[in-house]
């Protein structure tokens, strides 16, 4: 399994051991068979792709493999996870993107005629259109998080660029969720499919957790959980305006974070996800589409500030912590309504535990409540317990006062978009 010259680098990057997709599907892949391949997420499902695909290209044949993302930031994480590998093998790479430079990339394609190619679908479809790409050139197709590209992606477009790959190409579908997509490939394609299904085989070290906080609470129980024993997290929400709202008011706070949105410019959004990754801030607010597939290391908790409406939402969120097999939480925020709709929406998937504050920690043990006063004296209420001098009540004032307007101004609107 690899080639020599892959096996080293795997080595240089303490991956030599195969995960479970990647070990159940290499041999079909490097034998040109078109597959559905479904793993967890973090489980080594990019390299369980592109490795195979790119040792069966030929140096110098332009174009061969092509690999689709929903997102610009999943696709430039991906032409990173593969470059050392391309490098090995003698073969050229580029980033088809909308957020990059049009320009930029045409002359990279008429230039250095680069045998793989990682876009994202309107990119890739305006140089098909042109001519720059040519369908003839495609020897792997290979779609990426599919469940959800698909979803969101003009499905004609897709549709129609696989049915009329040379008979001899192959597709390759890879994600963590089925979908009636995936089930409905063979009659978009017009091929057929080998399933490759390790989900239930894989283990996994993520709890999943619920915290019983009401709407007028979930800001506070934010910050608390941001103290937490090894805190990195991503906060997920449902809709930009939900996202913008909190961020508002977390400005106003002292708890550093970063904002993930699709409308924000390519830089701000490279700046975010390094800043999380490298520790300078512990939480980034996110949307659903903006943070799909992202590999951001050591992510400790995934926060739902709302009930994700389906449960391959929920599973993709989850996936951002427990990468590879290490520990994760999932928090997810609401009332005892909210408990019982999750249990619902996961029955049969996965078991849900409800949580509390203990100390940095998050305890399945319910706090006991603390003894009043009155009940630790025997009802008698020492004079101690309630004497407050006039001139410590006015040092309390004076300290307010101080604090007021310490200018914990909104930082997520400093920087332009």
């Amino acid at each position: 399994m690899y080639q020599e010259a892959i096996k080293n680098i795997l080595i240089k990057e303490h991956k030599e051991n195969p995960t479970l997709i990647q070990t159940a599907t290499y041999e079909a892949i490097i034998n040109g068979a078109s597959l559905i391949g479904l793993a967890k997420t973090g489980t080594g499902k990019t390299l369980a792709y592109a490795l195979p695909s790119i040792e069966r290209a030929e140096v110098g044949q332009a174009n061969q493999v092509v690999i689709f993302a929903p997102t610009t930031e999943l696709a430039v994480q991906i032409r990173h996870a593969i470059n050392p590998y391309l490098s090995v093998l003698h073969l050229a790479g580029a980033t088809l993107v909308g957020a990059g430079n049009r320009k930029r990339q045409e002359e990279l394609l008429k230039k250095k005629h680069p045998e793989v190619i990682v876009a994202t679908p309107g990119r890739f479809f305006d140089f098909f259109s042109s001519g720059r790409i040519k369908i003839s050139q495609i020897r792997t197709l290979i779609i990426d998080e599919a469940d959800d590209l698909l979803e969101f992606t003009k499905l004609d477009l897709l549709s129609s660029l696989g049915q009329n790959l040379p008979a001899t190409s192959q597709i390759l579908l890879f994600g963590a969720t089925e979908s009636h997509i995936t089930k409905a490939a063979e009659e978009m394609f017009a091929r057929q499919f080998l399933l490759i299904d390790v989900r239930k085989k894989q283990k996994s070290q993520i709890k999943h957790y619920f915290l019983q906080v009401d709407n007028a609470h979930k800001i506070d129980f934010l910050q608390k959980m941001t103290k937490l024993d090894r805190f990195k997290g991503i906060l997920f929400f449902d809709s930009n305006q939900t996202m913008m709202r909190v961020a508002g008011i977390l400005g106003h706070t002292k708890t550093k974070f970063k904002l993930l949105a699709n409308e924000f410019s390519k830089t701000r959004r490279e700046e975010a996800l390094h800043d999380l990754a490298t520790g300078k801030t512990k939480l980034l607010l996110a949307t659903d589409l903006a943070a799909r597939g992202l590999d951001i290391p050591d992510v400790t908790y995934v926060i739902n500030y709302d009930i994700p409406s389906e449960v391959n939402t929920y599973l993709h969120r989850a996936g951002r912590t427990g990468r590879m097999n290490k520990e994760g939480h999932v928090v997810t925020l609401g009332d005892d309504h909210d408990l019982r709709d999750l249990k619902n929406l996961l029955a049969g998937e996965l078991e849900i535990q409800r949580v509390y504050f203990a100390g940095y920690q998050l305890s399945p043990n319910k706090p006991k409540k603390k003894v009043s006063g009155d009940e630790s004296t025997g009802g008698k209420v020492t004079k101690t317990s309630t004497k407050v001098t006039p001139v410590a009540e006015k040092k309390k004032k004076h300290k307010k006062r101080k604090n007021k307007n310490k200018g914990y101004h909104p930082h997520y609107l400093k920087v332009k978009k």
